[in-house]
């Protein structure tokens, strides 16, 4: 028994590894493949989905924060408006109360 025997015989032994695996994964794909591939173009097609609902809620939580932002400038301008009209009241108050008590 030579080494070139030895050589020879794992050498086939790793082609006939080889053709079995290559045979079992042809019975794999018969059997399953099928489901497989379904299964893995319904998880594409919901992971699309997923994108598209992700990126509609980016789009309509943008809008809403500029919604609440230009509310909240026009809140803020309204308070101001409000706040100067009440204080102009007060002063004009201020001065009648003047007037009475003097005249």
């Amino acid at each position: 028994m030579s080494t070139a025997f030895f050589t020879e015989l794992r050498n086939g032994a790793n082609s006939r590894d080889s053709f079995d695996d290559n045979k079992m994964e042809q019975i794999r794909d018969l059997l399953y493949g099928e489901f497989k591939r379904d299964s893995d173009a319904r998880i594409a097609l919901i992971e699309s989905r997923v994108r598209e609902l992700e990126t509609g809620l980016h789009r309509k939580l943008d809008a809403i924060q500029s919604q609440i932002e230009a509310l909240s400038g026009t809140m803020q301008s309204d308070r101001k408006t409000s706040f100067d009209e009440l204080s102009r009241s007060v002063l004009e108050l201020g001065e009648r109360i003047r007037s009475i008590s003097h005249g």
